[in-house]
């Protein structure tokens, strides 16, 4: 994708520097970039988006790419989601796994694979069905997650290990370790959830380990 970024920054009075459909039937597949990159498209194969403002919606098959400034998408997306931009807002659909790499991310989305998000402040709505891997400084979790979880904290404080709100639902446990981790009335605890803060939270249903200055990322 990175030839559709430089396309981009070299034609910058262009609202789109390309567009393109390649393979046929089954394989059809589309590419678009430029300063704003935004279609409704519908194909069975892949799909890849990039542009300062990128906003991708439709059906798409296989996998989809995304990389902007500001990124939108509510696709619903067969294979595997990668999107990366300062601002990602994804509320589609994924069959397969989802990769985020943002600044900002907004999540409100039913993914049925595995999810990793790296962000400095995310808010996830949605149902995830596989694992969650995130590192993030501010993270608000809201929506369920089916398998089990690691969550580390980092960037918002001398110790790097930021701060995690929890009010949905974790069905396997898992691992959480910030600096300040909140677990909110509405929040659901199933299974094995290991919360390592500076302080308890309030409630029950997991256990505690002291961080003890330590980093997250190395917990």
């Amino acid at each position: 994708m990175k030839h559709a970024l430089f396309c981009a920054a070299a034609l910058m009075l262009l609202p789109a520097c390309t567009y393109s459909v390649s393979g046929h039937a089954e394989n059809r597949s589309v590419e678009s970039a430029g300063v704003v990159a935004s279609r409704n498209v519908d194909v069975p194969g892949d799909a890849e988006f990039a542009g300062m403002i990128v906003n991708a919606q439709g059906d798409i098959g296989r996998d989809l790419e995304l990389a902007g400034a500001s990124v939108r998408s509510s696709a619903n997306v067969g294979g595997n989601l990668i999107a990366e931009g300062a601002r990602v807002r994804f509320t589609g659909t994924v069959g397969g796994d989802a990769e985020i790499a943002a600044g900002t991310a907004y999540l409100n989305a039913r993914i049925s694979g595995n999810t990793e998000i790296a962000a400095g402040r995310v808010t996830l709505d949605g149902e995830l069905g596989g694992r969650l891997d995130m590192d993030a400084g501010h993270m608000n979790l809201r929506g369920t997650v089916m398998g089990p979880v690691a969550i580390r904290g980092h960037g918002r404080n001398d110790e790097h290990n930021g701060r995690v709100e929890l009010s949905g639902r974790l069905a396997q446990g898992g691992m959480i370790c910030a600096a300040e981790v909140e677990i909110r009335r509405t929040a659901r605890i199933e299974g094995d959830l290991l919360v390592i803060a500076d302080t308890r939270p309030a409630g029950d249903g997991f256990r505690y380990e002291p961080l003890n200055g330590r980093d997250c990322d190395r917990v």
